[in-house]
């Protein structure tokens, strides 16, 4: 964890003071593979640490990305308007991760030992279907995201005749309630199983993309944006949660897959919709986003089933 972290500051350093695409091309792809590991160690202790609490943790965890996504555009601009340029901006986080090394680096995680019922390595264990089912919801979650993140503005723009510079503003509307829902699922999974919050969590974004899609006026338009991103914020930590707490004392095979399944979907599914959408329109292509929300409730059921047939 500690050696993804030191990773992307490293490559952060090399980024801001290489002059040329030979070493700001490498420092990025550092950054992007180092950041992978923190991503994938950090669900994987999460989720060890707190057990029966991991999904209160890890949408904790999740609702802190969220607020620094939101946050590093404005730091940048923030720093280029101070006329410290874009690269001063990458010099704060790395300050704030020293800080953090200084006070907790030393300090041991206090990870549970792993149930020993067997002799076979954690990675050759083979995941359990209910794992599986849950590995392809928060695929398909996490699809539906980017594809309503990456090509929301030029939506708004073609649908409700919004200039472009305008439509990007608005679309800080999803953004905005995406992280509200993060919020909003780490209180519930405090009294609700994770289950129940996932299927409530698709069905929120179910009932908000059908509005956001066909409304013809600005204003329930960005209403049903707003509903889809409540629902969908939840959905990824949510997931990440039932997976891993349906594979234990296999973590890091299972946040590893999880990590591949959300990187692979981030990488096709944006694609996938424009090249839909220089076929037969963007407004049309966007309907591909209903049958992976559908999919994905679906699949919340039978693990939801599955999950109580196991403990029963």
């Amino acid at each position: 964890l500690w050696g993804g972290a030191f990773g992307v500051a490293a490559g952060a350093l090399v980024l801001v003071s290489s002059p040329n695409v030979a070493g700001t091309v490498p420092a990025t792809f550092a950054m992007g593979i180092c950041g992978a590991l923190v991503l994938v160690t950090s669900q994987a202790v999460l989720s060890d640490r707190h057990g029966e609490w991991r999904s209160v943790a890890l949408t904790e965890s999740n609702v802190t990305a969220s607020a620094c996504a939101i946050s590093a555009p404005l730091l940048v601009g923030a720093s280029a308007a101070l006329g410290l340029g874009w690269r001063a901006a990458l010099l704060l986080p790395i300050v704030a991760l020293c800080l953090l090394a200084a006070r907790f680096f030393s300090l041991p995680m206090d990870l549970p030992p792993h149930p020993a019922d067997d002799d076979v390595p954690a990675d050759d264990r083979s995941l359990p279907p209910t794992y599986w089912a849950l590995w392809a919801l928060v695929a398909l979650g996490v699809a539906s995201e980017w594809c309503v993140g990456y090509w929301g503005a030029d939506f708004l723009a073609d649908g409700t005749g919004l200039t472009r510079p305008a439509a990007a503003t608005s679309l800080t509307v999803f953004f905005a309630a995406m992280l509200v829902g993060r919020v909003a699922s780490s209180r519930l999974a405090r009294t609700l199983p994770p289950a129940v919050l996932l299927a409530a969590t698709l069905f929120a974004a179910l009932l908000g993309f059908p509005l956001f899609w066909f409304s013809p006026g600005i204003i329930f338009t960005l209403v049903g944006l707003a509903i889809t991103g409540l629902g969908i914020g939840g959905v990824y930590p949510l997931g990440v949660s039932a997976a891993i707490a349906s594979a234990p004392g296999n973590t890091d095979a299972a946040a590893a897959r999880l990590a591949v399944g959300g990187g692979g979907a981030i990488l096709v599914a944006p694609f996938v919709l424009g090249a839909l959408a220089d076929r037969v329109g963007i407004g049309t292509a966007f309907g591909i986003v209903v049958p992976m929300l559908l999919s994905a409730l679906a699949l919340a059921l039978v693990a939801g089933r599955r999950g109580r047939r196991t403990s029963n």
